[in-house]
């Protein structure tokens, strides 16, 4: 049975930290997973959840993917779909009906699916998706021994290993169900558990963090699985650091780091290292933001960053605030800013919102701030 395990679409999040447009759309990685999956004549596609940002996705979002899954339908590829802790799943707030090739998992009881593959063969397929933003009982307890009657037994899940607040799990009970495969979602980088238990990771990475940008191609078997990733993004987010001890001059720095700049779809971070021999015109460069919007006019640069210089610690000594730094947002004197609606409460009093806008505020700070002076002045 061939395969494709995706999770983490994210389809209605864009890019975070850009300052300049980026003319790929990031949504479009599903129709590169469709194009992908009719090619290779896959029998199956797996979505490990939060296939949206949010959980109440644009009718516009919602038709763009059951669309896409129906362009599998005349090729005879099925498509398991279940629900995450971004997209929880609500019937009242969707507005498509998926066609006949979709199999969708609603409910956060697990339940089991058996589905006739165009080969003939069955497939048992056990999951759950989540209706609430965060389950604390571990599910895998629920999931069935794995079903003899079947060809195949795939176990899709989305949570976190150990944790607390995102269906909670261990491999070892995973591998004690003897299903040929678990198909996982909710961790954002790629990362292979056991041979037959996968995080794919997310298959178009938003910002710097998201570093691997991967689907699981997989095929099972009489001998075992072959299992392969398969990079299908349009645009990667990679973080570089130069060493300029060989530059001399200005234009030598500049004709270097363009030499280092060579893919137009990489979104660049960028660290510059051993510049004694230009420091001071170097700084004042950055400061002013000139050679970041001369890099700019080619490259898509998030960060420009110049290292700490080992022989003179006075030229630089700007120290980049750590996440843990980050003061927590007080979200009750906020809404006591803005009109009390109930609907605007219950936002608040979202522990998930409230994580998320925390992390997005340290991603922007770590970004674009830096503190200047001595390290004891910080």
């Amino acid at each position: 049975m061939k395969f494709i395990h995706t999770a983490d679409l994210h389809l209605d999040r864009e890019f975070e930290g850009l300052v300049q447009e980026v003319p790929y759309q990031p949504y479009k990685i599903l129709e590169k997973i469709i194009d992908f999956a009719i090619g290779e004549a896959v029998e199956v596609v797996f979505f490990a959840g939060d296939n949206f940002h949010q959980s109440q996705p644009s009718i516009k979002i919602q038709t763009y993917f059951a669309s896409q899954l129906a362009r599998l339908a005349p090729h005879g590829i099925q498509a398991v779909v279940i629900f995450g802790n971004h997209d929880y799943y609500r019937k009242s707030v969707y507005w498509v009906q998926f066609s006949d090739n979709v199999t969708v998992f609603h409910s956060e009881t697990v339940m089991t699916k058996k589905l006739t593959l165009k080969t003939g063969e069955t497939l048992a397929v056990s999951a759950f998706s989540y209706q609430h933003p965060h389950i604390s009982e571990d599910k895998i307890v629920d999931y069935p021994l794995r079903d003899y009657t079947c060809d195949y037994h795939i176990g899709l899940f989305h949570g976190e290993i150990s944790g607390q607040r995102f269906a909670p799990a261990n491999l070892t009970d995973m591998l004690s169900k003897d299903y040929n495969y678990w198909a996982l979602g909710h961790i954002h980088l790629a990362s292979q558990l056991a041979d037959s238990v996968i995080y794919s990771g997310t298959p178009q990475g938003r910002n710097k963090k998201e570093s691997t940008n991967l689907i699981v191609y997989g095929d099972i078997l009489p001998s075992g699985n072959l299992i392969y990733f398969q990079d299908l993004a349009e645009v990667h987010f990679e973080t570089v650091t130069l060493d300029l001890s060989d530059c001399q001059t200005l234009s030598q720095v500049l004709t270097y780091i363009a030499s280092n700049l060579i893919d137009e779809a990489v979104c660049y971070s960028l660290n510059l290292k051993n510049y004694e021999n230009v420091a001071d015109n170097l700084q004042e460069a950055i400061e002013n933001e000139e050679l970041l919007e001369e890099l700019r006019q080619k490259n898509i640069i998030v960060k420009l960053k110049l290292l700490p210089l080992a022989s003179n610690k006075q030229l630089l000594t700007s120290i980049e605030v750590p996440e843990f730094a980050m003061p927590a947002i007080d979200f009750k004197d906020i809404y006591s800013l803005v009109p009390h609606k109930k609907d605007i409460q219950e936002i608040f009093d979202d522990p998930e919102f409230v994580a998320e806008v925390q992390e997005n505020i340290s991603l922007y700070v770590s970004q674009y701030f830096e503190f200047g002076g001595g390290q004891d002045e910080n």
